[in-house]
């Protein structure tokens, strides 16, 4: 079994556990409170305090005890990160629980020897424990609290009262089915949880899988939707990063140090558009496609882009000069719009896209940099969208694209 799921599901029945302590003591304390009531209000109680003290008092108190330093020792080993309690120590947790009635049924018993304390709701003390066992997430747990249960409900009979008659017989059947019927909820709900678990770390690996081809963003919305994305419109901020002289730099190198250097560099272009919101919707080897506004909508997807821009310039010359990168220019160019987002492929196949001639522009006036000696170009669009921005701003003009029918407007920010 994977490691990792191993300690979830073992701290998930860590927890279970803890909180079975925890509910057994406040039902003792409840039960506390309802018998200092019941001694205040009634005179002929208070007469027989004193004899049955032990019975009456001690016994909540000793397992409200006993339960709050099991609470407290689950909780230390969840903080240490310590989440499997020995077998062992299970087991005899268990052993002491259920000898706690029965030690306090053979005190009163002794004290009160025409009394049959075993005709009495004090018997319904040993199903608190088998009802709660279920919490210990474990058949064999419920059933061995149920198997004590019967033994010491038989020896009680037997050697205290000297008779075992057929409603004892019963009432030792109940307890053993109790046990055993526990036993098979835990069985259940145990079931239930590894199964919970092994399904959020199925989707975790999905999701990692997904991450390394696409954002993990995009990701989510697929999962999220079994699969499936809808085609819609969108209006976002497409950003194209060019590395210059790639080929030049490329050809001096060996396939491990490209290798090295992209990862270098598409490390701090993912650093940086991801604390504005963008997404890598795609490597191009000597450079990116970044989208902000799709899948996830953004408010102002344009003005994330143009600062994410300039923080990647400022953290590439940072990189630059500390020596994590070799020299490196980029070129820059953003253009925002409506796109229709969603799959496209087969059944087969498929593939998270934006088409529109937002991205078209953004490509084209990207390479506008070149004919420029700029590094960040942006559309009138673009620019239309920035608020409260000091930014060096030279306008450009109208210039005709490649490819496109009509001059566009285009600013020059760095």
């Amino acid at each position: 079994m994977n490691n990792t799921f191993q300690h979830r599901l073992n701290e998930e029945l860590l927890r279970s556990e803890r909180r079975r302590a925890l509910i057994l003591v406040v039902i003792f304390l409840i039960a506390m409170c309802f018998r200092s009531i019941d001694y205040l209000l009634s005179k002929d109680d208070q007469t027989m305090m004193p004899k049955t003290f032990s019975g009456i008092w001690l016994f909540p108190i000793t397992v409200i005890l006993f339960e709050l330093i099991s609470y407290l020792y689950m909780s230390k080993l969840i903080k240490r990160k310590k989440i499997q309690i020995p077998t062992y120590k299970r087991y005899l947790n268990t052993a002491i629980e259920i000898s706690l009635p029965s030690v306090v049924i053979m005190v009163v018993a002794k004290q009160y020897p025409s009394f049959d304390i075993l005709q009495s709701p004090a018997v319904m003390i040993y199903f608190i424990f088998i009802i709660l066992s279920t919490l210990r997430l474990d058949f064999t747990l419920s059933l061995f609290c149920g198997a004590l249960a019967c033994c010491s409900y038989v020896l009680i009979s037997i050697f205290i009262y000297n008779h075992f008659t057929s409603i004892d017989a019963a009432r030792v059947f109940i307890l053993f089915f109790s046990g055993i019927a526990s036993g098979l909820v835990a069985k259940q709900i145990r079931g239930s949880i590894n199964n919970s678990l092994k399904e959020a770390e199925k989707r975790q690996k999905v999701e990692n899988l997904f991450g390394q081809q696409i954002s993990m963003e995009v990701a989510e919305k697929i999962l999220e939707n079994d699969g499936k994305i809808e085609s819609k419109r969108m209006n976002v901020a497409i950003m194209f990063i060019d590395i210059r002289n790639f080929t030049n730099f490329a050809a001096g190198k060996n396939p491990e140090e490209i290798v090295d250097y992209q990862n270098a560099f598409f490390k701090i272009v993912l650093d940086t558009v991801t604390k504005h919101s963008g997404i890598v919707h795609q490597f191009l080897g000597d450079g990116c496609m970044v989208t902000f506004g799709a899948p996830i909508d953004l408010k102002n997807p344009s003005q994330n882009a143009v600062f994410a821009s300039i923080m990647l310039l400022k953290s590439l010359q940072d990189a630059v000069k500390e020596g994590e990168i070799e020299e490196t220019k980029i070129g820059i160019g953003i253009h925002t719009g409506e796109v229709v987002t969603g799959n496209i492929g087969s059944a087969e196949r498929q593939q998270y896209s934006i088409t529109g001639s937002v991205v078209i522009l953004a490509s084209r006036i990207e390479q506008l940099n070149k004919q420029f000696g700029s590094q960040l170009l942006v559309s009138e669009d673009v620019m239309q969208c920035i608020q409260d921005a000091d930014l060096p701003v030279t306008s450009f003009g109208s210039v005709a694209l490649k490819g496109w029918h009509k001059p566009i407007s285009i600013y020059k920010l760095v």
